[in-house]
């Protein structure tokens, strides 16, 4: 484009509008209490429009729509009135002035187009249409065949430390291994490569690409390459349980788009199905594999039996259990198409933007008291920075709490690692090992979550706070 002359008559073809085209309109106090109605055809006007009006008319109280048009000679007003509720007046016409028939005739028309808008506004309120759940395979292998696949992802893995042209060969491997319902074939393969870093490494390496960059094979043979990225939420619950399926997150995926500046038509698709630290931890984030080809078929993914985790949870909503819920909201972005650089300039727009969406979706299915909402990332660092926040607020709620009371001399902390719960119990100790409080410390979830990186950050953390901390170990009877 280029600037247009200033002194020549505007140029370009018109862009033909709508024959009846609604709106409101502002004034210096706010909206004005009318709504406008335009006609942009012959005869062109303007007219305000306001609903619930009892204007006395003969076929006010008939079946079927009635309409009529109306004189008030004390104001010197045309009216036009019907046996809905509607009301058209203050009529300015630009051209010739039509009969009252002929104004009658149109205002009938407008009508009809006004009702289909409103029901167009109702439609787009209401929740997303309900889409197909794919239930996530666990279905585990006979033994032998087990022991056979684990055998060859092990083998593969050797051999693609000094062989390049076999990675290729352990990415489908490994694809299939995080795919089947034996989520035991991956975990046993990276274990038995502990004693052998590099290969297990590279199996764990190639296996969080395959979740975080999926490539979707589609019915016509096209192949969709997406990233897979998340939010993570902190929100408290007063009952027991938590749910995941929430339809409404579909109506996040325009205003990200937007406040992260995506080019158009780049596909933005947010998952309904969130995901909290206990669903990830259930199968070391295997599942996660079969997000990007059941969203891009346009389902819904279901960890668990729909119908049967929803009667859990409600039965587990009757119990009075104070919670503090780590979860992710995770949504798919075409490859290449958002770098982490632009996403970090626009973060505040796009939290500002999706978070009155979030806490509508949640709220729909599931009573919540507070969230908090944190910047979107690619998803293992997503799953770090979320768990790191959680750590911390959860650790500085325990010391607000403590703080309320005269603290001990020799405050200090023991931690002990509980691998049920993929957690440290950090006890806080006065001076003569009196218990003052305990708080979690959860490991980041992982396809093989890793204790020592978590041990060092709890470390920090309380160095920070000039809080000595000791392991303890458990006495095994």
């Amino acid at each position: 484009m280029k600037s247009h002359p200033r002194n020549v008559p505007i140029k370009g073809d018109p862009f033909i509008p709508s024959r009846f085209i609604f709106g409101d309109a502002v004034e210096e106090k706010g909206l004005e209490p009318y709504e406008y109605v335009i006609h942009t055809q012959e005869p062109v006007f303007v007219c305000r429009l306001v609903g619930m009006d009892l204007t006395p008319f003969d076929g006010r109280d008939q079946d079927g729509f009635r309409s009529v048009v109306l004189y008030d000679e004390s104001h010197h007003l045309t009216h036009y009135v019907t046996n809905s509720g509607f009301r058209l007046f203050d009529f300015n016409f630009w051209g010739e002035i039509p009969t009252a028939a002929q104004l009658q005739k149109i205002c009938d028309e407008a009508m009809q187009v006004y009702q289909r808008l409103q029901k167009a506004y109702i439609d787009r309120e209401v929740a997303p249409k309900e889409r197909d759940f794919r239930l996530v395979p666990t279905e585990p292998l006979p033994p032998a065949e087990r022991q056979a696949r684990i055998a060859e992802l092990v083998a593969l893995s050797r051999d693609a430390v000094q062989n390049p042209v076999k990675r290729i060969q352990l990415a489908a491997l490994v694809q299939q291994a995080l795919s089947g319902g034996d989520q035991a074939v991956f975990t046993e393969s990276q274990l038995a490569l502990q004693t052998e870093p590099p290969a297990r490494k590279l199996l764990l390496d190639c296996a969080h690409d395959t979740i975080a960059f999926p490539e979707v094979m589609r019915p016509d043979g096209n192949v969709a390459s997406y990233e897979l990225w998340a939010f993570p939420v902190v929100f408290s619950r007063a009952q027991g349980g938590v749910w995941w399926h929430f339809p409404l997150l579909e109506q996040v995926e325009p205003q990200l788009a937007e406040a992260l500046t995506l080019a158009p038509e780049t596909i933005l698709w947010m998952s309904p199905t969130i995901f909290t630290v206990d669903s990830l931890a259930e199968r070391s984030c295997q599942s996660l594999v079969h997000l990007a080809p059941t969203m891009d078929a346009g389902c819904d993914l279901a960890l668990h039996d729909v119908a049967a985790s929803r009667a859990s949870f409600e039965a587990a909503s009757t119990v009075n259990e104070p919670q503090l819920v780590l979860a992710w909201l995770p949504f798919i972005v075409e490859r290449g198409k958002l770098p982490l650089a632009q996403v970090r300039r626009h973060a505040r727009e796009a939290l500002d933007a999706t978070m009155p969406l979030v806490q509508q979706a949640l709220s729909a299915e599931m009573v919540y008291g507070e969230a908090e909402l944190f910047m979107p990332l690619p998803w293992w660092e997503a799953l770090a920075a979320g768990t790191a926040a959680y750590n911390r607020k959860r650790f500085a709620l325990t010391m607000a709490v403590l703080s309320g009371s005269e603290l001990p001399d020799g405050l200090h902390a023991e931690a002990e690692y509980q691998p049920e719960h993929q957690a440290y119990d950090v006890r806080l100790l006065g001076g003569s090992q009196q218990l003052l409080a305990h708080t979690p410390w959860l490991l980041t979830p992982d396809l093989s979550p890793d204790r020592s990186l978590v041990w060092q950050d709890l470390q920090s953390c309380l160095q920070q706070a000039g809080i000595p901390v000791t392991e303890h170990a458990p006495k095994l009877h």
